[in-house]
């Protein structure tokens, strides 16, 4: 059994830079927030949902299930389930291509997905091995008997670790593949193996800048964003409204004067995506239940796919995904008329675009249109989501019939979805 899916509403926050306007509030508000404001927005109560499906990548201790946690937080009924998902930078896309795959089973007839990621709030963490195995067992003079693994810390000389930073040495096993130190690594070889200049990854870089800061000015982006109260000290509300990430004084002479990171490459923090902090939301359901509501689709999802490459390039699996996707859907990259390629790099995005076969002039009217992951920020598992928040309403303003998402992720995986309006 199998059923058309729809999109009935697509809304994102605005994306907080790294320690930002939105350091303070946990990821799971981040997420009540554009899980209410999309059922919202739908026409909905959160009753009618069956499911709710979400990505994070930096789940801790204070964000577990964050599925669960956002829509029980949102004051949803408790009966409402939820689930998280995580394919790292892929998370919020995949987010949305399970819940289709469940209305197409005919599992469920009402859907949300997202994704929700404060990485300033990220985790430092001390690995297990090293703190359990000499930990507790023993009477405690302020907390009486500590079961072993429960007790208070007896050595010192103990590994700390940066969640985000370990998490990009561990998406593939050092064992097999050496030591990625970081994402970075696998940019430089698209840029080695696929001919990519720093001129070229800086223009493209200064491009997504311009495209983002001309979106805010021109009010693009007030339709598919929904305010983020901040509390104040002073106990007043602060309504975070915009992206702040974009910068307005870039330049390519500020850009080609920024040092790479390695010595024998081409990115820089200038032409490379950053930390992020947000969250995203959309209403999926089948196109009958749409007709039944009388509500009116944003577009339809006609098809998607994942791929993967080996995590020491990485990039390959993006066009890979591509043509699994476009395959679903019955159509080619010329049938496409917007295009968003996450930016985690701007190597990676002139990589991919080589590969799958794209012009300069395809490239200039089509692609991130209104910036990225170098303007706009990344974080990480809400990007693939609002990256189809943002296609779907330019889709609207631009009276474009056919769009496409495509995300690079660490591990060595992408993956792609077509919508149809």
């Amino acid at each position: 059994m199998t059923s058309n899916v729809v999109i009935t509403s697509a809304v994102r926050t605005p994306i907080g830079k790294y320690i930002g306007s939105l350091r303070d509030i946990p990821a799971y508000e981040l997420g009540a927030r554009v899980l209410n404001e999309a059922v919202k927005r739908s026409g909905i109560e959160p009753e009618m949902v069956d499911d709710v499906i979400m990505g994070q990548s930096y789940q801790n201790g204070e964000n577990v299930n964050i599925a669960r946690m956002a829509l029980l937080a949102a004051g949803w009924p408790v009966e409402v389930p939820g689930i998280t998902l995580d394919r790292r930078c892929l998370s919020g896309l995949d987010a949305v291509c399970f819940a289709a795959m469940k209305i197409m089973s005919g599992y469920a007839d009402i859907v949300v997905a997202g994704g929700a990621e404060n990485m300033s709030r990220s985790e430092f963490y001390v690995p297990g091995e090293f703190v359990k195995w000499g930990m507790g067992g023993r009477i405690e003079d302020k907390w009486g008997f500590m079961p072993r693994g429960h007790g208070a810390l007896s050595m010192w000389g103990i590994p700390f670790f940066d969640r985000i930073q370990r998490a990009r040495v561990m998406s593939q096993p050092v064992e097999r593949f050496g030591e990625l130190n970081s994402m970075m690594t696998w940019a430089e070889a698209a840029a080695r193996e696929e001919g990519i200049t720093r001129e070229a990854a800086d223009r493209w870089a200064l491009r997504s800048h311009r495209r983002a800061i001309a979106a805010i000015s021109e009010g693009k982006f007030e339709a598919e964003t929904v305010a983020v109260p901040i509390p104040k000290k002073s106990g007043e509300l602060l309504q975070f409204t915009t992206d702040e990430t974009p910068r307005e004084n870039v330049s390519m002479e500020k850009l080609s004067n920024l040092p790479t990171v390695y010595d024998d490459g081409i990115c820089t923090a200038g032409n490379s995506s950053t930390e992020n902090d947000g969250a995203a939301a959309l209403v999926l359901m089948t196109e009958k239940k749409a007709e039944e509501l009388k509500l009116k689709p944003l577009g339809h999802l006609s098809g998607f796919g994942v791929a993967a490459a080996d995590p020491r390039l990485t990039y390959p699996a993006v066009p890979a995904a591509v043509d699994r996707a476009l395959d679903r859907a019955g159509i080619s990259i010329a049938d496409i008329d917007l295009i968003e390629i996450q930016e985690a790099f701007s190597a990676q995005v002139l990589a991919d675009a080589q590969l799958m076969g794209l012009t300069d002039r395809q490239m200039e009217e089509k692609v991130n249109v209104n910036g990225s992951g170098i303007s706009l920020g990344h974080p990480i598992a809400a990007t693939g989501t609002m990256r189809m928040v943002t296609l779907l309403h330019e889709m609207g303003r631009t009276a474009s019939q056919n769009g496409l998402v495509a995300i690079c992720g660490g591990g060595g995986q992408g993956i792609a979805a077509v919508v149809r309006r």
